[in-house]
């Protein structure tokens, strides 16, 4: 008699276990069944149905931000070259010396602004350079002779409208670009560039129409009487393949504030993907034991 009643005291106290252990099992039995699908076959359509979803959002909210494609702005019709003797000449920009001991050139470009309005991420002026000259003596053959003068510059100036005589030695204002070609460069016939970020922004800033550049030599002219100096495309050329550019980069918008919070609250940084990879974590864990189970069951 006491062994019965040891062996009922056994019964009682693991009762709750025994009976989750034959409902698993029975479930089980019925799961495997050809009356539904089976437990695996369930956890994998979860799986499958939660677990994409939530992989897809990761990629969006942690996918890198598209930068700006550059846009680009070619010269006005109005650019070209000036003498101090008041002659023009719109077909090109030549900037250098001539053939009489007291004439010399300098160039012009300019560019509309209509449009354009924010923050300058980046912006280069390019000239296409395809001839010099050096005492006379033309070269159209890369790379080209330096023609002697000193430094080749572009200062920033006022929008000139339409060329004259004033124009010829207009005061910068401001975030001049700086040296195009030094005084010993030999460039390749093509486009040279320099950086125009801070006249482009300066004249967005205030509200100008264009961004006008003036291209010059350090020396005005050496005085032999001979030909010395570069030639650039101007815009009157056919078609745009060698016409004056700016390529620029605008920086996109500011983000919207965050909403405000109650009192007392901490605004933290949040990092989306550090929230989203424990459940990323459990899901890819749960798919490894779901193949697994179906390897074992094969």
């Amino acid at each position: 008699m006491s062994l019965v009643r040891e062996r009922r005291k056994l019964l009682r106290r693991h009762q709750p276990t025994l009976s989750l252990m034959m409902l698993t099992a029975s479930a089980g039995c019925i799961l495997q069944g050809k009356k539904g699908p089976s437990i695996v076959e369930r956890t994998a359509r979860i799986i499958t149905t939660i677990g994409l979803p939530i992989f897809l959002i990761a990629l969006v909210l942690t996918a890198p931000m598209v930068r700006a494609k550059p846009d680009i702005v070619y010269s006005d019709s109005k650019d070209g070259c000036k003498s101090n003797f008041g002659f023009v000449e719109t077909n090109t920009v030549f900037v250098g010396d001539v053939d009489s001991p007291v004439v010399y050139f300098k160039g012009f470009v300019r560019f509309s602004l209509s449009g354009i309005s924010g923050t300058i991420a980046s912006a280069k002026l390019y000239l296409y350079v395809y001839r010099s000259y050096l005492d006379g003596v033309g070269d159209t053959s890369s790379p080209l002779t330096n023609p002697g003068l000193g430094d080749c510059r572009v200062i920033h100036i006022a929008d000139y409208g339409t060329l004259a005589a004033a124009d010829l030695n207009a005061p910068s204002i401001g975030n001049d670009p700086g040296v195009l070609l030094s005084g010993t460069a030999t460039p390749n016939v093509g486009y040279i560039s320099i950086d125009v970020t801070a006249a482009m922004q300066d004249d967005i800033n205030n509200g100008r129409a264009y961004s006008a550049f003036r291209i010059e030599l350090e020396t005005n002219t050496d005085g032999d009487g001979m030909f010395d100096g570069w030639y650039f495309y101007a815009s009157e050329e056919t078609g745009t393949d060698y016409d004056p550019y700016i390529e620029y980069t605008l920086r996109p918008p500011p983000p919207p504030p965050r909403p405000s919070y109650p009192v007392g609250g901490i605004l933290t940084s949040v990092n989306k993907l550090a929230i989203l990879a424990p459940y990323m974590a459990f899901i890819g864990l749960a798919a490894v034991a779901v193949a697994a189970i179906k390897k074992r069951k094969r």
